[in-house]
């Protein structure tokens, strides 16, 4: 792949170790994203290593795809969300892979694109779905911020976004929309901005971070998606494979953390590992980023329980 047009990957160097990639194995990219990390597997298995990448981004398949044909049957790519790793695994034709990797962050590319309406400083839609096949039931941060009651937003801006001042915003934003519904993201940020302006004054980061980001968690689903994928990752897993996750936030983080601890029995967890000083100078976005690794020793099936479905925490 042209590294020109490639989303800038975090910890690059430190996730192809942990997943020890070399020629002849197959790998699985569930977050293809800007396609970094598949580039990289792509360049260390070949010339007989065999990669398939998910996502659930259009815009991110038609760019990975245009770069296709220089790979071969080396390389598979599908529109898929994670949660749904057993299907695309049957459909790839690949039984097990020696090395899965989930890089949970949101790209530069995604947040830049008015039409996701991820973003709080730029204008668009109240969309927040990452792709048409990011939930399996159409919800957008618009309904949920119109029709949520004033407790089912307080709950989740305290759970999913851990803001302090949750019950605040869900009481404003309630107060609002009763005369003018919300539409677009810039009115809600600054709807939220000004609730809280004085809380947040010698903030570091823009008041409303914590609630956009709790909408778009809610929105794609992404707690429970990863639970579920984690599980059927580990099933996939061939014995003395390697399954990396890169999170950004403390609540992917204990979920992956709880899950390596389920299946310690028949694995190994490494330490997690941090970015490098010198990577976050040049890449301030991978500040907040943690690797953590789980080798596989057996080959026994996960028989952990997901809970029940369920959009509001």
């Amino acid at each position: 792949m042209n590294p020109d047009v490639l989303h800038k990957s975090v910890m690059l160097s430190e996730s192809m170790s942990s997943l020890d990639v070399h020629p002849g194995a197959n790998y699985l990219d569930a977050t293809l994203g800007g396609g970094g990390h598949t580039s990289e597997i792509l360049r260390l298995s070949a010339p007989n290593g065999h990669v398939l990448s998910l996502d659930v981004d259009p815009t991110a398949l038609a760019r990975a795809r245009e770069h296709k044909d220089a790979y071969g049957d080396r390389w598979q790519i599908m529109e898929c969300n994670f949660r749904n790793l057993l299907t695309a695994a049957e459909a790839s034709g690949w039984k097990q892979f020696d090395g899965i990797l989930f890089d949970l962050g949101v790209s530069s590319d995604e947040l830049s694109d008015p039409k996701k309406g991820l973003s709080f400083q730029i204008d668009g839609p109240l969309d927040m779905r990452l792709g048409p096949m990011a939930n399996d039931d159409g919800l957008t941060a618009a309904t949920i911020v119109n029709h949520w009651s004033e407790y089912e937003l307080r709950d989740l801006f305290r759970t999913y976004g851990e803001e302090s001042y949750a019950a605040l915003i869900a009481r404003t934003i309630v107060k609002r929309r009763a005369n003018q519904t919300f539409e677009r993201t810039l009115d809600l940020a600054q709807t939220i901005k000004t609730a809280v302006l004085g809380a947040y004054a010698r903030g570091r980061i823009h008041p409303a971070t914590k609630t956009f980001q709790a909408l778009r968690i809610a929105v794609n689903d992404e707690l429970l998606s990863l639970k579920i994928a984690l599980r059927d990752a580990m099933d996939l897993l061939a014995p003395e494979g390697n399954l990396v996750v890169i999170s950004f936030h403390s609540l992917e983080d204990r979920i992956v953390k709880r899950a390596f601890k389920e299946f310690e029995t028949e694995t190994k967890v490494p330490k997690p590992i941090k970015p490098s000083v010198e990577e976050i100078k040049q890449n301030p976005r991978a500040r907040s980023a943690i690797l953590r690794v789980v080798h596989k020793t057996s080959n026994k099936k996960q028989n952990s329980v997901c809970p029940a479905y369920s959009r509001s925490p």
